[in-house]
């Protein structure tokens, strides 16, 4: 059958029960709820935008909280099926990390991408670690679902700042010690896997055996490649001081988690089709290798233009020339070729600056004759 996120998504379209029910007014009655979610997270999106994150530490604002998932595990059953589905957990839980990520990675500071990296890595764990709990009948789904949309809304919202608190109480003093000597290996081990897919010969007897393996378990197996290393790695990045991961894997949840939404709305429809997840598996192994660097080409070609960040990316890129410059030219030079950047760099907004002026002349001479 279906799985339970698709199937809530697309309830609106079928009846609700059998009492005969307006379809129309079943429509309608869902597109209201959606409609209503998403002017709700707009709204704490724009109220959040510009706050301090408290790295959880306030205790007032969790005792604030804690009353709306009360609420809302008290609504009438009606609104509540409307409301709480698997659509409304993954914009909560993913639209607008991704998009906040997106904005992150292309910005000038470095301390934005270490806070939504942290946030995906606990909300990695606890995501793909429970997709198992939509197996269960629609009671038990429905409250799992309430309890999700309130617990990603505790982890990124700047008053609560849930991922920080967990990731410095759990995570990092408990998990990262564990992780790092494993994720070292694992870096060996990959690039053992990858000499071995590009020299072996009998990988088509391997794939000709999962295609026919019950696409449930195709599935696990994809999550299993897509989150342990990556969720691994970003742990060991942000443990690691000075290190300069935080940015590549930040792309990649950016990345993985649109392609995790599009997978999870179609993989009904041609989930079952032989080669499906193998697609899906490669465009994941794509995204997350450095060997190929998909995921920072997608980022720059799709993601900045589509939210319309071009010219903060290119800020940032300038910033990173600098940066590279004060590390790899000698220090007795450094300064002469920052100026020279510079310099270059204000001759060109010079250049520009009467080309406009120049262009602005024109038009006022023309429309004067």
């Amino acid at each position: 059958g279906i799985n339970h996120t698709t199937y809530q998504a697309l309830r609106f379209a079928r009846f609700k029960n059998s009492s005969g029910k307006n379809i129309m007014v079943d429509f309608f009655a869902h597109l209201a709820g959606i409609v209503s979610l998403g002017i709700f997270l707009v709204l704490v999106a724009v109220a959040s935008r510009g706050i301090e994150r408290t790295k959880g530490r306030n205790v007032m604002y969790h005792g604030i909280y804690v009353v709306f998932p009360i609420i809302g595990f008290f609504l009438p059953m009606g609104i509540k099926e409307v409301l709480f589905t698997g659509l409304s957990v993954a914009v909560a839980g993913s639209v607008i990390p991704i998009y906040e990520s997106i904005r992150a990675v292309c910005t000038v500071e470095q301390e934005d991408d270490t806070i939504w990296l942290t946030y995906w890595v606990v909300q990695g764990i606890v995501s793909f670690s429970t997709q198992w709990v939509d197996g269960f009948g629609n009671g038990i789904s429905l409250h799992w679902y309430i309890f999700e949309f309130f617990f990603y809304l505790w982890l990124l919202l700047p008053w609560t700042d849930g991922a920080t608190l967990i990731f410095d109480f759990i995570v990092e003093p408990i998990v990262g010690p564990i992780v790092q000597p494993i994720v070292q290996k694992m870096d060996n081990v990959i690039s053992k896997i990858i000499a071995l897919v590009v020299n072996a010969a009998h990988l088509s007897i391997v794939w000709v055996a999962f295609v026919f393996l019950n696409p449930a378990l195709k599935r696990a197996i994809w999550i299993l490649i897509a989150t342990v290393f990556p969720i691994g790695s970003s742990i060991v990045s942000i443990t690691t001081p000075g290190s300069t991961d935080d940015t590549y894997w930040l792309t990649y949840w950016s990345c993985f988690n649109i392609l995790f939404l599009l997978t999870d709305v179609i993989d009904d429809f041609v989930g079952k089709i032989p080669g499906f997840y193998t697609i899906i598996i490669g465009l994941t192994i794509y995204l997350m290798l450095p060997l190929f660097r998909g995921s920072d080409k997608v980022f720059r070609t799709i993601l900045v233009p589509l939210a319309g960040l071009q010219e903060l990316l290119v800020r940032r890129d300038a910033e990173e020339i600098k940066r590279t410059a004060l590390q790899e030219i000698a220090p007795e030079r450094r300064a002469l070729v920052l100026k020279e950047i510079a310099e270059s760099y204000a001759t060109d907004a010079r250049k520009l600056e009467s080309e406009n002026k120049t262009g602005y002349q024109s038009i006022g001479d023309s429309q004067i004759v």
